[in-house]
């Protein structure tokens, strides 16, 4: 598999652009400080992308420290395809390939999903049994728990743009704040793909873990 095609993925599963034969919008969201993760982490992921008959992967490593979050994607041969990086609300991003295989849309649009995602709505405190909604800036979120853990979450546009939804489901036990899932399953019915992103490995950077662990 090409780094063309890996990087396409990676792409339309986090940016959520929209096809090519549609203008692309201001993919709606608001960016929360990396210091709302509780630990510090290093999470590796393969993850896989669908759209219609389209199907790619790619292997991603997310790692946070204190007020930065840093995404590196890496090519089949586990050299860096791009870093993209939030400190506090600034965020950068570099690119490893070649001009014309540069991201078409803000680097940004990829860390709402991912905070979307991991980050808690309200605090760390797991919620009740049951269905539980509640408000994130202009979004409805639907949360579904059992055992302490999260099952399922489901985001809404209050202002109907886009219309439907997005909907995240945690793999098998669920998701404890602070730690990381088996896998997790996203359909976003806002733009039209399923993501299954699989853990292969997660440690804990604060000394609940291995401290020397870093980024590849």
């Amino acid at each position: 598999m090409t780094r063309r095609i890996l990087l396409a993925g990676l792409v339309a599963c986090l940016s959520t652009c929209r096809p090519q034969q549609a203008p692309e919008p201001e993919y709606p969201g608001a960016l929360q400080e990396p210091s709302r993760f509780s630990v510090d982490f290093l999470l590796v992921q393969e993850l896989l992308f669908r759209r219609g008959e389209v199907e790619e992967g790619m292997r991603t490593a997310l790692q946070h420290r204190g007020d930065t979050l840093t995404l590196v994607g890496l090519t089949p041969l586990g050299t860096r395809a791009f870093v993209l990086q939030q400190r506090g609300l600034d965020v950068s991003f570099t690119s490893y390939l070649p001009e014309d295989e540069s991201l078409p849309f803000p680097p940004r649009f990829i860390l709402y999903d991912i905070q979307r995602t991991l980050l808690p709505v309200l605090d760390d405190r797991p919620l009740s049994d049951g269905e539980h909604r509640l408000e994130l800036g202009d979004e409805d979120v639907v949360e579904r728990w059992r055992g302490h853990r999260l099952l399922e979450r489901r985001y809404r546009r209050r202002d109907g743009d886009p219309s439907g939804e997005l909907v995240i489901t945690y793999g098998e036990g669920g998701y404890l704040f602070g730690t990381a899932p088996p896998s997790i399953e996203i359909d976003n019915g806002w733009l039209g793909y399923q993501l299954t992103l699989t853990t292969t490995s997660y440690q804990r950077l604060d000394g609940a873990g291995t401290t020397g662990s870093s980024l590849p």
